[in-house]
Formats: structure tokens, sequence, C-alpha cells
């Protein structure tokens, strides 16, 4: 039995500020202000606020033009931003298989991508498949270069069996059409940079059962998505959340919302991804199925 034009909604929070800085960067590291004279402590803190200060500073004032604003002065960048979240969402369309990956390079098809995408590599797609999201950095014909793959402890081994690689542009989730044969599978995955010390946490938050009017796909109550069992839920790649199950099990999503993903420290364009999961029984009721679903992310004070 099939589910037809089977599609789940999504609603992103961003969290960032639109205001550009001049930086100095590297791949790794970013260097957002600097001083070559009198500074301070970086930062004081407790259990509720974090303190960014200076003991002094020359010509510390801002100066304007009709495109540019200057901050001079140690700390200026007190109002600089202090976490950034963008969520990327699989394309179930760019679908294309991936025979091998070696080193960073995917053996794919390239058609369509461009440098600065964001694509996820899946090993043997399903219920127990291993993925890994990069960001493309270069292209060749039939090779797709990344930086390097975000995964959950374990690399994807290619060989062009249930092999593939999808695009990270997406605007809602979705699992295609349903079959009692296999779980589907969707992918959100997110990107965050952080300059608070102590991290941050991502969460999630559902606006009702992944339903059909009054029809709903049972949620997950087992810790695992199983073909063949009416079941819907996701798990995260982050191993370490100690405030819910989604690190280690196929959990449930909730009207509740959830940590899915924490952070401990700063970091710079970290990546991590939910694996949403579903399957059905000869008894699901056919039909379009949606919901629409909640992420924020939060500093961690």
């Amino acid at each position: 039995m099939y589910l037809k034009a089977f599609t789940a909604a999504l609603v992103g929070i961003f969290v960032c500020a639109g205001i550009s800085h001049a930086q100095m960067t590297s791949t790794n590291y970013q260097i957002r202000w600097d001083s070559i004279s009198a500074g301070g402590s970086d930062t004081s803190n407790s259990a509720s606020y974090l303190l960014r200060d200076t003991v002094g500073s020359s010509e510390a004032d801002r100066s304007e033009s009709a495109s540019y604003n200057l901050d001079s002065g140690y700390r200026q960048g007190v109002f600089d931003e202090v976490i950034s979240f963008n969520t990327l969402i699989q394309n179930t369309g760019s679908s294309r298989t991936a025979t091998a990956y070696l080193g960073t390079t995917i053996s794919a098809d390239s058609t369509g991508v461009t440098i600065g995408d964001y694509v996820a590599l899946v090993e043997n797609k399903g219920a127990s498949q291993i993925t890994g999201i990069g960001k493309v950095v270069g292209l060749g014909v039939g090779s797709i270069v990344v930086d390097y793959l975000a995964t959950a402890g374990v690399d994807p081994v290619i060989d062009g069996s249930n092999d593939f690689v999808y695009l990270l542009n997406g605007s809602t989730l979705s699992f295609g059409s349903l079959s009692t044969a296999a779980t589907r599978t969707s992918i959100a995955a997110f990107e965050v940079s952080a300059v608070n010390d102590n991290g941050y946490t991502i969460q999630i938050m559902e606006d009702g059962n992944f339903r059909l009017g009054i029809l709903a796909i049972n949620d997950v109550a087992d810790g695992s998505v199983t073909t063949g069992v009416e079941e819907y839920g996701a798990r995260s790649s982050d191993s370490s959340i100690a405030s819910s199950t989604f690190d280690t099990v196929d959990a449930a999503i909730t009207s509740t919302f959830q940590d899915v993903v924490t952070s401990s420290g700063a970091v710079l364009g970290e990546r991590s991804f939910l694996t949403f999961k579903t399957a059905i029984t000869s008894a699901t009721d056919s039909g379009n199925y949606g919901q629409v679903l909640t992420f924020i992310v939060s500093g961690n004070f």
C-alpha cells in the first residue's frame, strides 16, 4: 500500500544578526575583534549572565558614512552577532546515486550542484542509514568535493548500493510515497556559530500529530521506527544529549520543546542533523499527511 504526495511542512526560526563585520578568518577560526593595546577580562559569568568587559580603551567611538560604520576601540563589538542558526532541509527531488567516497571527494553526478551548497551523503538509505553533512568546495565531472563530513560518529561507506547524495536546499521535509516494505527518511541539518562560552541548544516542537485531518500516524514508542509498523519519529546526530533521548533512540516529537542538539562551548560553523523516519502498515489510510515543526536555538548561560 502506498501513500501519495506525502510531505511534512517545516517552519524554521532563525536567530542571527543582519550585520557584516570586518573579521580575520580562516577555515576553522574566526577573530571577530582584537586589540593592540589595553584590554581586560574576556568574559565574566554567573549562572544566568555573561559579561564581556574591558578595563580601559583608547579612541573608543563610532564613525559613520552612508555605507559603512567603523567601531573603533576594544570591545566596541559587544553587540556583535552572538548566535547564527542555519537550517538545511533535504531536497528529496535532488537525489543522485553515490558510487564512492574517498577523502573528501564524493563520486556522484554534479549536475545542479554549485560551490557553497550543502549536501547530505547517505549510505544504505532507510531505517539504519548512515549520513554525513558537508559543504561543497569543489566540483568535477562526476565528483563533488566537500570540506568535511559532519556525522553521528560513523562515516558513510559508499559502494553505490542504495547510496545517495542530496542537496540540502529544500523548504519542506518530504518522505515521498510511503510503502509497507520500507522505512522512509528525510533530513533536517543545522549549522550554528556561537560566540557564547557555554555553547548553545537546539530544540524542536510540533504543532500536532503527523496527521491527515483527524487521522494520524502513531508516534514511535519503542525507540525504533520499524518497517511494516505504523510509526513516526526522529534521531539526532548529537550523541551527548542529557535532557532527551534523541541521541540514543528514534524519539517521538511532541508539542513541547525538546532538546535535539546541545553544545558546551563556543563554536564556528558546527553542523549537526536530525533524521526523520516513518513507516506504515497496510491499514494506514492513504492521503497527504503533514505537520509544522518549529526549531529554536538559544545560548547556554
